[in-house]
């Protein structure tokens, strides 16, 4: 191991680990790194660089060769599983991979979905440096702003990205995990989430943190709003006399997007006949307009949203299963809001200061009462749901400049009375209310061992099929699945 460089205290976020098994190579990019501002400590053994990590401060960047052997057209195994050991070790580090331009894109989101967050190519072992100070530049502006977005987190402050408002760790983990997500440029992705949960706002996020796309076109489009015979036509475009009415050439949206990124929003409802057309654009980059006898390059990002599974759909008959899987090349996946309710603290005064001054309305405060009795209201609609009531309540309010208890409306009390039984013996209730006001237990410790502990009995009782059981407990497959992998079942 060696050190060189600028002393860490001139700056806090000049810090760099680098990782690089070959001691010539790597004493070359550790000395081109610290001409550049970088204190750097060098590591010859992948293995060796998350206890470093665990044991030493926070290194905002981290600089590892990602590939050896001949194996040029992957990513080494060992260094996924370093990636994946130090994003462990340190979530804010921003971890950069050192790649031969040969290394094929799947192998790229695999070191994503393990935490890399940019790459840097390499020819025959020599590095850009331009390139390298650029990349070394954006990950210490991405690192300083996860700081900042932390500090926010923990005092409890909202963070606010592309009009994503939110303070729980839940979202603070899918922004991140998008964040990174966005850097491979070309890489389609997949965002999973129920209806209201704020999909497109992820989508739209990805697109302005895209370093290639970010001030290129952004469209969206609804797929289950573009059926029939014009569908083929307002995706891919039409020449002029290809049917009747096509009196002047259509674009169509591929093309009206070029260069830049599509969402293709509700994915799922995509006509089946368009299927193998969208394939040819994921695989080839290539469109035929209706018409049309020659193909026409497109280079697109392709973002794609559903709140279903499209590996049910793939099941039905209703998806094509080569299409799903190379639509499912980064999944990322959007928590209800029930899941967060801390969220509520940060959504409900940040509508109610968005459409106070729209309804002409003077708001000084909202009662406690309030946040807690929609924490606790199943709203099935999520955020979009939640933005719904306050735009009512702020619509119908006629008197005080505090939202009270009696200004919820009226369909969601109903709701709260229909679902609010009490199961939930009142020891219990008294006991762990208790427990809380001592400081001894937190609500989320006590909910999450509550889930534990029913999860394991419920399985260890179950003898029947697993897509049962998740039916049964009232979640989707893939939450159940996600259910068990974090708590270990």
């Amino acid at each position: 191991m060696g050190e060189r460089g600028i002393h860490p205290s001139q700056g806090a976020s000049a810090r760099a680990l680098l990782i690089h098994p070959d001691e010539t190579s790597r004493t070359a990019l550790a000395r081109t790194v610290s001409e550049l501002g970088y204190f750097v400590r060098e590591v010859g053994q992948w293995a060796d660089a998350p206890r470093l990590a665990a044991t030493e401060s926070v290194y905002p960047v981290v600089l590892i060769s990602g590939a050896g052997g001949d194996r040029l057209a992957r990513i080494e195994p060992a260094v996924l599983e370093t990636v994946a050991q130090l994003r462990r070790a340190s979530s804010l580090s921003q971890i950069i991979l050192l790649i031969p331009a040969t290394v094929d894109l799947e192998a790229c989101c695999q070191a994503i979905e393990n935490g890399a967050s940019d790459f840097v190519e390499i020819d025959c072992g020599v590095v850009d440096e331009r390139l390298l100070a650029r990349r070394l530049d954006q990950a210490r502006q991405r690192y300083d702003r996860q700081v900042t977005a932390a500090e926010s987190l923990h005092s409890g402050q909202p963070t606010d990205r592309a009009g994503i408002v939110a303070q729980s760790r839940a979202m603070a983990d899918v922004v991140a995990r998008a964040a990174r997500a966005a850097q491979v440029s070309d890489a389609p992705v997949l965002i999973l989430g129920e209806s209201g949960t704020g999909k497109q706002l992820l989508a739209e996020l990805m697109h302005q943190l895209d370093p290639k796309r970010c001030d290129k076109p952004f469209l969206t489009v609804n797929c289950a709003a573009i059926t029939g015979s014009l569908a083929d036509s307002a995706l891919f475009g039409h020449v002029k006399g290809a049917f009747t009415g096509a009196t002047q050439e259509r674009a169509g949206y591929f093309r009206a997007a070029d260069y830049g990124s599509i969402l293709l929003d509700e994915i799922s409802e995509l006509e089946f006949c368009l299927q193998p057309k969208l394939l040819r654009v994921l695989q080839e980059g290539l469109i035929l307009p209706v018409g049309s006898d020659v193909e026409e390059a497109v280079d697109v990002r392709v973002l794609g949203t559903t709140n279903q599974h499209l590996a049910d759909a793939v099941e039905a008959g209703r998806f094509r299963l080569d299409l799903y899987q190379r639509l499912n090349v980064i999944t990322i996946e959007i928590p209800p809001l029930r899941e967060r309710p801390e969220d509520i603290e940060a959504l409900l005064p940040f509508f109610v200061r968005k459409y106070a001054r729209y309804y002409d309305r003077r708001i000084v405060g909202i009662d406690h009462r309030v946040y807690e009795f929609l924490s606790t209201c199943a709203l099935e609609g999520n955020v979009r749901e939640l933005e719904n009531a306050v735009r009512r309540i702020l619509a119908l309010k006629t008197g005080g400049d505090e939202i009270v208890l009696t200004d919820i409306p009226e369909s969601l009390r109903r709701r709260r009375q229909a679902n609010g039984s009490q199961m939930v013996p009142v020891e219990v209730v008294e006991n762990v209310s208790r427990l809380i006001e001592q400081s001894v237990l937190t609500l989320s410790d006590f909910v999450a061992e509550c889930e534990r502990q029913v999860l394991a009995n419920v399985i260890d009782r179950s003898q029947g099929p697993k897509a049962d059981l998740a039916r049964r407990l009232g979640l989707s497959r893939r939450t159940f699945y996600n259910k068990r992998r974090k708590y270990g079942l």
